[in-house]
């Protein structure tokens, strides 16, 4: 028969064993979410915030994802390798904004693509894998998403034609941009989206383009009068994470964060975006802008002016051994499926 001291210690150890996970899991793991918008921001409030409360809720608490907003981390151009090199576990950016690096991508960026962001966001998703993987391989991509189509807005002069477009400075943040602006006579200015108020109150740009949401996230309305709806573009940007830290996590919490990205993340990320243009747009009515909408005829002058960019862009993926005629074709197949 055991001795009482046996007993004991067996005890004490049994009872150790068993709360020894507890114990692991008091803590939860937490996740560093670099953003460079600021906490007013339509991005912050109406996805990063709910997301990570999600996550956390999903994961019962044993991950936490704290937020730094208003690049507390860095740089909007940098947050790619922020994510990569492990500043930040988990980010979102623009492709746009580091050029060169991801030529694929820049597809996205094509004039009169998409309609919707919920919509052209499920699109871009339902190719990623096949076309788009590779570019970014150095990451786990969450998701991609594409804001609600981008329109003209002006500090002082109304634009209602192409040619008053003429010699106006334009704000526009990467390459493909910058070409749509110059091919439209304006001469771009590459200023980062988060930079644009400055730009626009000291008359450094007599313009920029946006969505409507950005007018209300970037608090810009009191500085524009003139609002062209145009509908030219959209930007892809996605949300990434660590590569090393989401391997270093238990295969429960990956798929916590699993369930939580792919088409599902590009869904709710696109819906709230598409919900906040109507925010955007009361913003300028607040502040006394006004809003002219393309006649149907002007806007299809704009197109054929733009039309050469997508043969350009063709001809640069071709001399890089890229396949883009086919990426072109399979966005266009599921722009048809998901955006109509």
């Amino acid at each position: 028969m055991p001795h009482a001291w046996m007993i004991v210690a067996l005890t004490l150890a049994l009872v150790t064993a068993s709360s020894a996970p507890l114990a692991a899991q008091d803590k939860p793991i937490e996740l560093r979410f670099s953003s460079w918008v600021a906490p007013v921001h339509g991005h912050h409030t109406g996805v990063m915030v709910p997301w990570a409360k999600m996550v956390e809720e999903k994961s019962g608490g044993r991950l936490k994802i704290t937020i730094y907003p208003g690049s507390t981390l860095g740089k909007a151009v940098d947050h790619y390798d922020m994510v990569k090199d492990g500043i930040a576990d988990m980010g979102f950016t623009v492709p746009g904004y580091t050029p060169g690096r991801f030529p694929l991508i820049t597809a996205l960026e094509l004039p009169g693509l998409f309609k919707s962001s919920r919509g052209g966001s499920l699109a871009v998703m339902s190719v990623f894998e096949k076309h788009f993987r590779a570019e970014f391989k150095d990451v786990k991509v969450l998701w991609f998403w594409v804001h609600p189509p981008g329109h003209f807005h002006l500090a002082r002069k109304q634009v209602r034609v192409l040619e008053d477009l003429a010699g106006l400075k334009i704000r526009a943040a990467t390459p493909m941009l910058t070409t749509m602006v110059k091919t439209l006579g304006a001469i771009p200015v590459s200023i980062p989206a988060p930079d644009t108020y400055t730009a626009l109150e000291r008359g450094t740009v007599d313009g920029t383009i946006f969505p409507w949401e950005a007018i209300s996230s970037f608090k810009i309305a009191e500085v524009l009068k003139h609002h062209v709806a145009s509908g030219l573009y959209v930007a892809p940007l996605f949300t990434l994470m660590n590569q090393k830290k989401y391997d270093s996590l238990p295969p429960d919490l990956r798929k916590v964060i699993d369930d939580l990205s792919g088409s599902w993340g590009a869904e709710f990320n696109g819906k709230v975006w598409d919900q906040n243009e109507q925010v955007g747009i009361e913003a300028i009515k607040k502040a006394g802008g006004t809003i002219y909408t393309l006649p149907a005829e002007e806007r299809q002058r704009w197109a054929a002016r733009l039309k050469p960019m997508e043969d350009d862009w063709l001809k640069t993926m071709e001399a890089k051994g890229l396949p883009g005629r086919q990426v072109l074709n399979d966005l266009r197949e599921a722009i048809k499926r998901y955006d109509p």
